[in-house]
């Protein structure tokens, strides 16, 4: 299920890569809300190195993803963080608390 928000002033809002709906987008602006990393810190400064270095796309990036954790999820805008066993754990409260009531972009 995915989620989008068009504000009155035009501005839509979506979680993803790529809005779920064929929209005309002349300018798209992508944000990071959040941030899931490793916990242990060799592992998290050679995520981080290699993201940098690799990008978040590719062979590199997935090859981070199937790490084993623990890994901490942070929203960016309101502070909460979580620890979890799994990256997908992870992503799936970070999906919860940002489509959840009260939260905007």
């Amino acid at each position: 299920m995915s989620t989008i928000t068009i504000l009155p002033d035009g501005t839509v809002e979506f979680l993803g890569d790529t809005c779920p709906l064929d929209l005309p987008l002349a300018n798209p602006v992508r944000r990071r809300v959040s941030t899931i990393q490793p916990t242990v810190w060799w592992k998290r400064t050679a995520f981080l190195f290699l993201r940098r270095v690799c990008g978040e796309r590719g062979r590199v990036a997935a090859f981070t993803r199937r790490w084993k954790g623990p890994w901490k999820a942070v929203i960016l805008a309101t502070g909460q963080s979580a620890v979890f066993d799994s990256r997908q754990a992870a992503i799936d409260w970070e999906y919860q608390v940002l489509t959840g009531p009260k939260f905007d972009l």
